[in-house]
């Protein structure tokens, strides 16, 4: 199938679909992505994260679907994302959450197709519409006020943690990636850093459908969001104190706190 550009040429797509525990909604997603006759995917693999339930047995159910398990009860979204792209040589890698209720036939294309067709573009990320799912929360009591104060050119990205993602196998093979539930905002900040915020764009996906997490769960989430965060304030300045001085990240903090006064 594959896709080609503007230019005309060609380029391989594979879909990576992380997966723990999602033997219920999986289905869905599977059967969207298979069943499109428009798909774009020379191949879909499914990442079965270390499930305790029948995530691997509804994978093998659909046709065409690749399986990749892991079993050795170490779990991270991120470790299973980079077990999928590296199990393929396809040259645009798609992501997206197993448990994704609202996903649509047209959306993973759109973007594979703007990825391609634009030549500065690096990264394309789905854009949600609404905060008021779980993702939602850490979104925007985690990730934006971080982004806001130490990657300001990155603060007005509306879904930087969005799990639908477009990019290079080539862009990713070199990052020093988080294993956990950082890897989404790591991928933005690394490809950011390496060809600038211009390389990245979102396309919207609508109002995103998706069960509710309870708070224990996303406050893993969030702590895992800081620390692939903070981990690049410190590759980018030296180390936290040192972005802390700069004269722009000082202002801001200052304006923040004296905001919280109110």
């Amino acid at each position: 199938m594959a896709v080609k550009n503007s230019l005309s040429q060609t380029r391989t797509v594979a879909l990576v679909i992380p997966a723990r525990n999602e033997a219920p909604r999986l289905p869905h997603v599977l059967e969207i992505v298979t069943s499109n006759p428009t798909a774009i995917f020379d191949e879909i693999i499914v990442v079965n994260d270390c499930s305790a339930d029948a995530t691997a047995a509804t994978t093998r159910q659909f046709r065409g679907v690749r399986l990749v398990s892991l079993d050795d009860g170490q779990p991270g979204k991120g470790r299973a994302l980079q077990a999928g792209w590296r199990q393929s040589t396809a040259d645009v890698i798609v992501t997206c959450d197993a448990d994704l209720g609202s996903i649509q036939h047209e959306q993973l294309n759109s973007l594979v197709n703007a990825l391609v067709n634009q030549q500065q573009l690096r990264l394309t990320k789905a854009a949600y519409g609404n905060h008021a799912d779980s993702s939602g929360r850490v979104t925007e009591l985690t990730a934006k006020p971080l982004l806001e104060v130490f990657f300001p050119d990155c603060a007005d990205i509306q879904s930087p943690l969005s799990g639908e993602m477009a990019f290079y196998r080539t862009d990713v093979e070199s990052l020093d990636l988080p294993q956990d539930y950082g890897v989404d905002i790591a991928i933005l900040l690394d490809l950011a850093k390496r060809h600038g915020r211009s390389s990245i764009a979102e396309i919207p996906f609508g109002t995103k459908k998706h069960p509710h997490q309870p708070l224990s769960s996303l406050s893993i989430q969030s702590r895992q969001v800081i620390r692939a965060i903070l981990e690049r304030v410190e590759r980018l300045h030296g180390g936290l104190e040192d972005a802390i001085r700069t004269p722009s990240i000082s202002h801001l903090l200052k304006v923040s706190s004296a905001l919280g006064n109110y």
